[in-house]
């Protein structure tokens, strides 16, 4: 599968061919053959709503899951706020993306306790309830404790990994060919988890699509710096 928006469009497209019912992580078991589409938004809120306008137009809702303790945006900026909020706007879920190296973490209580800390400023921040939290690059003893939170759901929990069919492309590399998965009608249950970031209207290698989001980082830095100094372009022109 190419990493692009039309390949991720024929991907939908396949789902909705072979029967699948796309369904969230609270409703999944109304139906005997679902799809629960999720995305991690790790580096970029615009590729983000790039992605949720695509499944718009599908007429298709998934899960978004934004990072609090991120140096690459800020939910309260207003720019992110909003785009956040265009996300949801459309039907799609907002949860918890949460990093756990952000904290010194030694046992369940403290996890839940960070975690029920983040899900409380992002509701607040946002406006909006937050019901499903998913682990950013979590440890081996976070995805095998099937970890319960109260009053918000895990998506690492044993259910979605147990009666699910997991398939994720991260680090831009699907472990198994995601096509053939659902063409063989071998699963009745699909959990499939998708990068944003990754996507694009051409295909580019790896190293191309980070190179190219370093230059766009330094570019938003410089209209950042620009809000915040005064005549900024006779100090420094733009680079």
């Amino acid at each position: 599968m190419k990493f692009t928006y039309n390949a991720y469009e024929d991907l939908i497209s396949l789902i909705k061919d072979h029967n699948y019912e796309i369904c969230n992580y609270e409703n999944h078991q109304r139906s005997n053959c679902c799809v629960i589409l999720r995305h991690d938004v790790d580096l970029s809120l615009e590729k983000a709503l790039r992605f949720a306008e695509l499944e718009f137009n599908k007429g298709v809702q998934s899960t978004y899951f934004i990072l609090l303790s991120t140096s690459f945006y800020n939910l309260f900026h207003r720019k992110s706020n909003d785009i956040i909020k265009k996300i949801r706007s459309m039907g799609h879920e907002i949860g918890l993306h949460f990093d756990e190296v952000n904290y010194p973490i030694g046992n369940i209580d403290e996890l839940r306790h960070h975690v029920r800390k983040e899900v409380s400023i992002m509701s607040q921040g946002l406006g909006m309830e937050i019901k499903t939290v998913s682990m950013h690059r979590p440890s081996k003893w976070v995805l095998e404790a099937d970890i319960k939170f109260e009053n918000v759901i895990n998506s690492y929990g044993r259910e979605f990994f147990n009666d699910f069919k997991y398939l994720s492309d991260s680090r831009m590399h699907w472990r198994e060919d995601a096509y053939k998965v659902i063409k063989s009608n071998a699963y009745e249950r699909l959990h499939i988890l998708t990068h944003p970031f990754w996507y694009g209207d051409e295909e580019a290698t790896i190293e191309e699509k980070l190179k190219g989001f370093i230059r766009t980082q330094k570019n938003y830095c410089y209209y950042n710096l620009k809000d915040n100094i005064r005549d900024l372009e006779e100090i420094l022109p733009k680079i």
